[in-house]
């Protein structure tokens, strides 16, 4: 009987402890903080004076977080430990070589390049992340320096939040670039001696993360990449993120390697992203685009772009927006997972404005290819500065969603489409394209499909064409229901389907408006779910 409620009493005991609270830390960076030796960093306060250990925050993130140290092997002077949360004051904070404690093992001269923030712990759990967090209200700037590879290096972690954070160099360089006749203020970024100058390759490196958050970022300006992340697992979750003018691309899912080695999977889910002017560079403090350059000149471009990946994929309330390449390059995804697309804008990018493989849904959108817009194109006010040989690069394709196996679907609903590629659309593909037994479906149902004048030369009509699936023949089944389709080559235009010019408010590609005039023949007379722009 003793025995009996001693084990139950040990039972007990074990299941309070598992449901106690984690007792997690938090410290404070302010810019008239002090150093480690100063202050605790676990109060929002500045630095007296005098003392040592005083009840005040760090004056830099590197007092809380070594540089150029992994997250699995972190030394005892870092910090932070899992769980913990860092919240780093408004203001101005360097990041790299020659920032406050910056000198280590990892972080010298001339490897500049590993000063990374590299030691971020993991965290406990999904509810328990480890967190670095600006003032949202004013977010801080922090911006790389001499060549670091990137602010942010997370690798074999997990449970991880990011958020309220400026991410910049100070510096218009890109990295290997090649001066074209828009070079504007661009210059190749010094590789070769130190001091090698205010600038940085990417914002944030991800590689085997698991449970990834973004929040409230602004990332521009970087010599390469904004974010280049792969083989990322369990839920990624991107909110309210800007990837501007970074001088290779804005997100790159490309780790190197084969086409295994960088791919994703779990849920990622992006709401709110805006990918604007990549494969361009910025001047500081300005701000001003400048340098814009894509494939044809030796760059590259794309505003968001993944290697070979599984995963299930949901883009919601995003832009794509003037990307010297394609605007949303999925084109690579494996057909393992899937892709949504839900009140989207891709617009005016130099090559094709949205791309999927697999089963994918483009729902609520609005894409604008107006893929030869780079010729000398102002930038909001800016001056001309457009890529002088980048024009519709893949026949400038408005959408691109092709098959990589059978039974799949692809739907296109209450979109707004239009461009001056040769198509707008491009399906099939893939194992689907040729195969005798294909059973994929390309759906198209309540769109505006607009041709335009083609720039393509070699167009043999002079207005792009509605879809192209593959020269050889297609076995695979197109429905087109209830669609307005206008102006495209040859006049194709389906039974069951509005063959009548969709009276936009503005329908030339440069100012494009696709909001319906009071005549549209697209008022009241969707199928089902409405959108503004598309059939209603």
């Amino acid at each position: 009987m003793h025995l009996g409620r001693w084990l139950i009493g040990v039972a007990l005991l074990s299941a309070s402890m598992l449901s106690t609270p984690v007792q997690a830390a938090t410290y404070y960076v302010r810019v008239d903080g002090g150093t480690a030796a100063q202050c605790t960093g676990k109060s929002d306060a500045a630095y007296p004076g005098s003392g040592a250990r005083r009840a005040c925050a760090f004056n830099h993130l590197f007092w809380a977080l070594q540089p150029g140290q992994r997250a699995s092997n972190f030394a005892p002077a870092t910090v932070m430990k899992p769980g913990d949360t860092l919240v780093i004051g408004p203001g101005s904070y360097m990041i790299g070589y020659g920032a406050p404690n910056s000198q280590n093992a990892m972080c010298y001269q001339p490897a500049t390049w590993g000063c990374a923030i590299a030691s971020i712990p993991v965290g406990i759990n999904a509810e328990h992340p480890t967190v670095i967090t600006g003032d949202c209200a004013k977010p801080p700037e922090l911006w790389g320096t001499q060549r670091i590879s990137s602010l942010f290096d997370l690798e074999h972690v997990h449970d991880i939040v990011i958020k309220c954070l400026d991410l910049t160099d100070h510096s218009a360089c890109v990295e290997f670039y090649k001066p074209t006749a828009n070079t504007g203020g661009t210059t190749p970024c010094n590789r070769n001696k130190y001091p090698y100058g205010e600038w940085a390759a990417n914002g944030i490196h991800a590689a085997d993360v698991t449970n990834l958050t973004l929040v409230h970022l602004d990332i521009h300006g970087f010599a390469d990449y904004g974010i280049q992340a792969g083989r990322l697992a369990g839920a990624t979750t991107v909110t309210d993120v800007t990837l501007r003018a970074n001088g290779w691309g804005g997100w790159s899912g490309d780790l190197g390697g084969n086409d295994h080695t960088s791919s994703d999977s779990g849920t990622l889910t992006f709401t709110h992203l805006r990918v604007l002017w990549n494969g361009c560079s910025e001047t500081y403090p300005a701000r001003t685009v400048v340098g814009c350059w894509g494939q044809n000149e030796g760059g590259y471009g794309d505003g968001f772009a993944e290697a070979w990946t599984g995963g299930a994929w949901t883009f919601k309330d995003s832009e794509f927006k003037h990307n010297t390449q394609d605007g949303l390059d999925m084109l690579y995804a494996n057909g393992t997972g899937s892709i949504t697309i839900d009140h989207a804008i891709a617009w005016q990018n130099a090559g094709n404005g949205v791309k999927t493989s697999g089963p994918a849904t483009l729902q609520n959108s609005i894409v604008n290819g107006y893929c030869n817009n780079w010729k000398g194109f102002p930038v909001a006010g800016e001056g001309k500065t457009g890529v002088s040989g980048t024009m519709c690069r893949a026949d400038g394709t408005a959408v691109v969603m092709e098959f990589n196996g059978s039974s799949q679907t692809v739907s296109l609903s209450h979109n707004t489409i239009t461009g001056n590629g040769d198509t707008l659309f491009i399906g099939g593909g893939g194992d689907a394209q040729y195969s005798p037994n294909a059973t994929d479906s390309t759906v198209f149902e309540n769109n505006i499909l607009l041709g335009q004048p083609s720039a393509i030369p070699r167009n043999d009509e002079g207005l792009t064409a509605l879809a192209w699936f593959g020269d050889g023949a297609y076995n695979g089944t197109i429905r087109y229901r209830n669609n307005i389709i206008w102006n495209v080559k040859h006049g194709f235009c389906p039974n069951g389907n509005v063959c009548k010019d969709p009276s936009l408010r503005n329908e030339t590609l440069e100012a494009f408006d696709p909001a319906l005039s009071s005549a549209s023949p697209a008022r009241g007379t969707a199928t089902d779910k409405r959108n503004i722009g598309a059939v209603q």
